[in-house]
């Protein structure tokens, strides 16, 4: 069984294919990469993955009835949603227009939270990976980096402010 994926980390969207080999084993694509996870459920919502030689320990929560995930791992977290074969073909048709209309370096909530700590200013340079704003959700402290180099333009919220999922937190031109 094969299934689409989009991953989402709040400041870029990844597209992957996920194919149950069995007994756990699964093989994972994403363009031309190809890897083999094998997944073990330690609890209700915690598991062990294996990749490429490397265990990771992940926690999964339900962030709403649309089937969108909450995935921590490392310390980082990310946004994930399950799409059937029709919405991946959705998806695959208007991705180059919701990419436009989001902008390239919007960094957003991945979340309902709150905003902890602005790292930045406006006007700031800041590098890929750097950390932008921290929002506290499910009673956690999360760090939001950027995906991309660049100068911060607009900080859209404030240290205290209730942040809704999919919001616009920074804008990196």
């Amino acid at each position: 069984m094969r299934t689409q994926f989009v991953l989402d980390s709040g400041a870029d969207e990844r597209r992957l294919t996920v194919e149950e080999l069995g007994d756990g084993v699964y093989r994972v694509t994403q363009g031309e990469r190809e890897i083999v996870v094998d997944a073990r459920r330690l609890g209700e919502s915690e598991y062990h993955l294996l990749c490429e030689d490397q265990g990771h320990d992940v926690l999964v929560e339900r962030v709403d009835e649309g089937g969108s995930l909450l995935v921590h791992r490392d310390g980082g977290f990310a946004t994930v949603t399950l799409l059937d074969e029709r919405q991946a073909a959705r998806l695959s048709l208007s991705a180059g227009a919701r990419r436009g209309a989001r902008g390239a370096g919007a960094v957003r909530a991945p979340m309902p939270g709150k905003v902890v700590k602005t790292l930045v200013k406006a006007g700031d340079q800041v590098s890929a990976g750097q950390g932008i704003i921290i929002i506290e959700a499910m009673k956690m402290e999360n760090e939001l980096r950027t995906a991309s180099d660049g100068t911060v333009k607009e900080i859209r919220v404030s240290e205290g402010d209730a942040v809704e999922a999919g919001e616009n937190l920074v804008l990196i031109e």
